[in-house]
């Protein structure tokens, strides 16, 4: 029972803490840093579109650093 709880509460956190994704992105190592928020946006309805829910839940954040790399642009973490 205790170790129910203990699972419940390690899942809440990680769903949490995973849904957070700030990316440092360099504009200055951008090809076109103008565009930085339209490709992001884009990136995120293509995951969206096209990934099943658990790569959604578990490699969101993976995903879209490589969308954006793809694109062009420079994150640094």
């Amino acid at each position: 029972m205790k170790e129910d709880s203990v699972m419940k509460k390690y899942l809440v956190l990680f769903l949490l803490t995973s849904s957070c994704s700030n990316f440092i992105i360099d504009p200055r190592g951008s090809k076109e840093p103008r565009e930085i928020i339209r490709d992001k946006i884009e990136c995120e309805e293509i995951i969206n579109a096209e990934a099943n829910l658990i790569d959604r839940l578990l490699m969101k954040d993976v995903m879209i650093r490589r969308c954006l790399q793809n694109r062009g642009h420079s994150i640094i973490n």
